[in-house]
């Protein structure tokens, strides 16, 4: 098996500066893959809500389940149908397993329903804690390891001129 670094086993700086930026680099990548998640997740959330308020219904619904990632209900569209939103209720907070509650959902799409009087503007404050969070550990932490190896953010091929480049003879 071989073996990296120098004769005596220990990497080399030159590979531990390597590291160092590379992982500063994933690091500022993972961070804006949260920051693109983030942001879709609140388009997606506007425009549900919008659904629902261009084609509004109505109705009292039941919890059947719920779970960390979703709250199951039931409810009675205006056409008589039964309705079980597979994705459950969004802004669910605080709901228990037999409530009744009030539900306002899209009567083009009955299977987009929130709970009567909650919309987009409830998941804002946790969307931005957790977009400010996932970039607040990782500047100083993206900035520390960029420090400690030495090395620019990105490498050029090229060297950008300078000023005193043109006064030095060739």
């Amino acid at each position: 098996m071989a073996r990296s670094g120098t004769a005596d086993g220990t990497d080399s700086p030159a590979r531990a500066g390597l590291v160092k930026i590379w992982s500063a680099r994933i690091l500022v990548l993972l961070a804006a893959a949260v920051t693109i998640m983030v942001l879709a997740l609140a388009v997606g959330m506007r425009l549900d809500d919008q659904d629902i308020d261009r084609h509004r219904g109505t109705a009292t619904a039941t919890v059947l389940s719920v779970t960390p990632l979703r709250t199951g209900v039931e409810f009675i569209a205006a056409d008589g149908m039964t309705i079980r939103p597979p994705d459950g209720v969004l802004y669910p907070g605080l709901l228990s397993v037999g409530q009744r509650f009030m539900v306002e959902y899209s009567t083009e799409s009955p299977e987009t329903v929130r709970v009567a009087g909650r919309t987009a503007s409830v998941g804002t404050i946790p969307l931005l804690l957790t977009l400010g969070g996932s970039w607040l550990v990782t500047l100083p932490v993206a900035w520390w390891l960029r420090r400690r190896s030495g090395r620019p953010w990105i490498a050029l091929p090229w060297r950008p001129p300078r000023a005193d480049d043109a006064a030095s003879p060739r």
